[in-house]
């Protein structure tokens, strides 16, 4: 496996494996604690993906049985630690991809009525509040494992932050709006 051909899902886990998060359980706990504002991966991804890197050869598996229940434990392999280090340090410009309903609603929002477009900016506010709430409470939580996991939390503060002003301006914005006369397209 090239590293160009790691999938999203290949990348967060080799970084967290790389971390110390040797299971898939203690992967998507660091994956809810760390980047699930920004990359998540689900569990039902998780450990395919897993069997996919050992079979490329990028991680190994060792038995790790706790409390009865069947486990393992994956780690680096040298070519999965090449490939997570290749990646990390491409030049390329890195993809932007955003999975955000409300987003897609706002690009629809012409076909709603007037008070449910002002409804939908009011409840992403809502979302972008809450969001940098928690943000803001990790951050002064601490105990962070290193800098720069600080550094990524208080970017997605300061994006959810500007999120938030920008969904108050469109709602300022909203209250001399006439009330819409679009028709949805037959």
């Amino acid at each position: 496996m090239q590293p160009a051909e790691l999938t999203n899902t290949g990348r967060v886990i080799l970084g967290m494996i790389a971390e110390g998060h040797r299971t898939g359980y203690a992967i998507k706990g660091e994956v809810e604690r760390s980047t699930r504002f920004y990359w998540t991966a689900s569990i039902g991804g998780i450990y395919p993906e897993l069997r996919r890197l050992q079979d490329a050869g990028l991680v190994s598996r060792t038995d790790d049985p706790r409390g009865g229940s069947r486990r393992h434990a994956y780690e680096l392999t040298d070519r999965g630690r090449a490939a997570l280090q290749s990646w990390l340090a491409e030049p390329r410009e890195c993809e932007i991809e955003t999975r955000y309903e409300g987003m897609l609603k706002l690009r629809f929002a012409s076909l709603l009525p007037q008070h449910e477009r002002r409804g939908l900016i009011s409840r992403m506010k809502e979302m972008h509040e809450r969001r940098l709430r928690r943000l803001r409470q990790r951050l002064d939580e601490g105990g962070f494992d290193d800098p720069w996991h600080r550094l990524t939390t208080e970017y997605g503060a300061g994006w959810n932050t500007w999120a938030r002003d920008w969904c108050e301006s469109v709602l300022r914005s909203m209250q001399d709006e006439q009330p819409a006369t679009r028709q949805p397209a037959a």
